[in-house]
């Protein structure tokens, strides 16, 4: 499967109230992100897929040291 694109990233986003899993807040769509659980961009099941701010996405990688 194709990485996703920024149209399928913000149906993502936006199918998913613009909410982010980890703080449950409502942010504006340019401030989300997409992470992938397995770290695999090609995985797009999503049960794979977490909506996170581009802070919290940021955080989580530096934490796991990518």
């Amino acid at each position: 499967m194709p990485e996703l694109t920024p149209a399928q990233r913000e149906e993502i986003i936006r199918r998913r109230g613009s909410l982010s899993d980890k703080d449950k807040q409502k942010h504006q769509m340019r401030n989300l992100d997409i992470h992938h659980k397995d770290r695999n961009p090609r995985n797009n099941d999503p049960k794979n897929l977490r909506v996170l701010t581009k802070q919290e996405h940021q955080d989580l990688h530096k934490r796991a040291g990518r």
